[in-house]
């Protein structure tokens, strides 16, 4: 009687996991292993978590920016607030409802912008990019204060 060759057996899990030439031969991702015991991941670099003041002072610089822009957003809805709250003698009893509308959304800009700007300042290096983002922040910020600072000053009665 004839028997026919059995098939190869295959070698056991640790001999199929052993490369020839050392242990750095055979490490690309196109030889790491199906059950997972490849090489580790190569990373770029030390990656910043998302709260660290680079991202403060970015975001601060962002806010800043958006802050005097969305003036051309809100001054037509503040000159129709004008033309609705004053009469034809050009007397009205609520003479703040137009800087109000005009100045709502850039104040509210720039106090967010002001409020990543100031930790970020405070934790940052001297000389750094984020740093200098964080101060650009801080001066544009304080620019839109001062121009909302005017109506309110003439409406208490300063000027």
């Amino acid at each position: 009687m004839e028997t026919t060759p059995q098939p190869e057996s295959h070698p056991s899990a640790p001999e199929s996991r052993a490369r020839k030439g050392g242990p750095l031969e055979g490490t690309s991702p196109e030889n790491a292993l199906a059950d997972g015991t490849g090489p580790p991941p190569v990373h770029g670099g030390p990656v910043q978590p998302p709260g660290m003041p680079g991202h403060k002072a970015t975001n601060s610089l962002v806010l800043a920016i958006l802050a005097p822009l969305s003036m051309l957003l809100t001054g037509p809805f503040a000159g129709l607030a004008m033309l609705l709250t004053y009469s034809d003698n050009g007397y009205s009893r609520t003479p703040w409802v137009a800087p109000f509308v005009l100045f709502s959304l850039p104040l509210l800009f720039a106090f967010l912008g002001l409020r990543l700007a100031l930790p970020a300042l405070k934790q940052l290096p001297r000389g750094s990019g984020s740093r200098s983002a964080a101060a650009v922040a801080l001066c544009i910020c304080g620019v839109v204060f001062a121009l909302a600072l005017g109506p309110a000053l003439d409406l208490v009665g300063v000027f």
